[in-house]
């Protein structure tokens, strides 16, 4: 555990400060520190040899991921918390007897006094000779209360899952560190499996925007057709099957980003003349929007798998254009030969 001690401070710290911003209702405050801390988790996962601290991580890593997607619904819905109290008055000091006919009585909201997160120059001690690693719970109440709940922090700060977490929690399934130049790793390598059953997949990546990320985003599409709606074509390789648009409708929703006006109608044009193929063709429903914002990079699978991609869809190396383009470099038309940069490919499951 000592290797990965200073990163795991130093992500305690983060998640620490999460939680109290989480419990003071300044959620995207809170998003962006348990963001950043997961990923101090994620890469101590990955260098840890301790099997119980492992397994620690993995269970902890799964409750504040929770926590992070629920904050992005908390968010995206414009949930606002419950403003703090004015006065040092206790509950039972509210006013109950109203001075007028039209005074409507105050609504009491509890809300426990945070403690104070260490600066980041004081972390909290970690043990270094010893199994038990203990990390921060996160709030425990309803996402989007309505009307809100009492706010209650978990007191507990032992490694055990949280007993009122709903069926729709997520929990890590892998986690891969792909190193730099290393090959093997196409998309059907790292997550082909994943995409089985599948009825729709929304796709998250602020980079399909030049020629080779729009034919990265063409190659996952290929994967889609051959794992969700040809999947038995393998099977059925010699016997002149023809191609036949399928009856049933597959969906692909598209966020990306670009930089100017002009490469945003750019891009229009070209997912129109690619929406129009594979609508006609394999009968995929390709929905787009472009958002200045985004920033996460992942896969929404429906069959409850959650792909997140530290690169996006876009992780190899950039090839060598020495042949002056009379010929397509060797590994144009195979992933698994193709060099790839560092990044981290995390998988999940509801």
């Amino acid at each position: 555990m000592a290797d990965t001690t200073l990163l795991l401070q130093k992500s305690y710290t983060l998640i620490q400060q999460a939680a109290i911003s989480d419990r003071n209702g300044q959620y995207s405050i809170a998003l962006n520190l348990y963001t950043n801390g997961l990923e101090g988790l994620m890469s101590a996962l990955k260098l840890e040899k301790n099997d119980r601290v492992i397994q620690t991580l993995k269970i902890k890593i799964t409750e504040y991921f929770n926590r992070a997607e629920q904050l992005k619904d908390i968010i995206k819905k414009g949930y606002v918390a419950p403003p703090l109290p004015t006065s040092n008055q206790s509950c039972h000091d509210c006013v109950t007897s109203p001075p007028t006919s039209h005074y409507q009585p105050p609504q009491p909201v509890y809300r426990p006094t945070a403690p104070t997160a260490p600066p980041p120059s004081q972390y909290h001690p970690i043990p270094t000779n010893t199994d038990d690693l203990i990390l921060p719970s996160v709030p425990t109440f309803n996402p989007l209360p309505t009307p809100p709940p009492p706010f209650n922090p978990s007191v507990t700060s032992d490694i055990t899952t949280n007993s009122s977490s709903s069926s729709s929690s997520i929990g890590l399934v892998s986690s891969k560190k792909i190193e730099n130049g290393s090959i093997g790793n196409s998309y059907e390598t790292l997550f082909g499996d994943k995409l089985i059953g599948c009825t729709w997949i929304k796709v998250e990546d602020p980079y399909i925007r030049t020629r080779h990320q729009i034919d990265n985003f063409v190659k996952l599409i290929e994967l889609v057709i051959s794992k969700c709606i040809f999947k038995d074509l393998k099977s059925q390789s010699g016997s002149n099957v023809k191609l036949q648009k399928p009856s049933t409708k597959f969906k692909i929703d598209l966020t990306t980003s670009t930089e100017s006006q002009q490469q945003e109608d750019e891009l229009k044009l070209t997912f129109y003349q690619l929406k129009d193929q594979i609508s006609t063709q394999y009968n995929i429903v390709f929905n787009y929007q472009f958002s200045s914002t985004i920033h996460d990079r992942s896969i929404e699978c429906s069959n409850g798998y959650l792909i997140k991609l530290g690169r996006g869809l876009d992780f190899y190396q950039k090839p060598l254009n020495n042949n002056n383009g009379l010929f397509s470099q060797v590994s144009t038309f195979n992933q698994d030969l193709k060099p790839c940069l560092e990044c981290n490919i995390d998988i999940f499951k509801k």
